[in-house]
């Protein structure tokens, strides 16, 4: 499904470059749940970005399904409208708008009517758990709800692949075992889920983990 083929990303700063990702080589398939571990600095948002259609690489190969994933904005925001679900670090929801508006975000991108995305909403919503708290505003929530209310936005959309950017890293450890089961139950519905994180406990709940270091693959 997912294929980086000597993938490298190098960002400008002042008058150097500096090396995000270097010539890493990778291959996930449908269906898999993966941990990308490694420190903080080793490339792991870099990586996740890359494969979200939300950077392009400076140099190497991404493939999705076996097609090269490249184009123009407007492309690289369609392919991150059909086939990717995002979720954050600390939820990244929009403090002004209530929960049905964060869950109902990457709806509002698709050519949808109001009726049917507050049905899908409230569907998957229920089926997180937190229905009841569509019209409340994030500061209202719980640190725990407020990730259910990220997944919910992740899932609405019914993604192909969730991008989980250390999901687990601002919960107490009731919740984040409790995202780390929604999780698993969403992987065993067919999604393909990749989890950057540095939780040995995350990475355990997995079926393989790839590790990275200065931007590169760690055997």
């Amino acid at each position: 499904m997912i294929e980086f083929i000597n993938i490298s990303k190098s960002f400008k700063y002042k008058n150097s470059q500096i090396k995000a990702l270097d010539h890493i080589s990778l291959k996930i398939d449908k269906r898999e749940i993966v941990a990308i571990m490694g420190p903080s600095g080793s490339g792991k948002t870099t990586l996740l970005n890359i494969a979200g259609g939300i950077l392009k690489q400076s140099s190497g190969e991404y493939l999705f399904n076996n097609v090269p994933v490249e184009g123009n904005e407007s492309e690289m925001a369609k392919f991150r409208s059909d086939h990717v679900g995002f979720i954050l670090q600390h939820f990244a929801l929009i403090k002004h708008r209530n929960i049905l508006y964060n869950i109902a975000l990457p709806l509002k991108y698709k050519n949808i009517e109001k009726k049917e995305i507050r049905e899908k909403v409230v569907a998957v919503a229920d089926s997180l758990g937190i229905s009841s708290k569509l019209e409340m505003y994030p500061h209202m929530l719980s640190s725990g709800e407020c990730q259910r209310v990220a997944i919910a936005r992740a899932v609405v959309s019914k993604p192909n692949v969730i991008l989980a950017d250390e999901p687990t890293c601002s919960l107490d450890d009731d919740n984040k075992y409790e995202v780390l089961d929604i999780l698993k139950k969403l992987n065993k519905n067919g999604i393909t889920i990749i989890i950057a994180t540095h939780n040995d406990a995350v990475a355990r709940m997995c079926d393989r983990t790839i590790n990275i270091r200065n931007g590169s693959n760690v055997k």
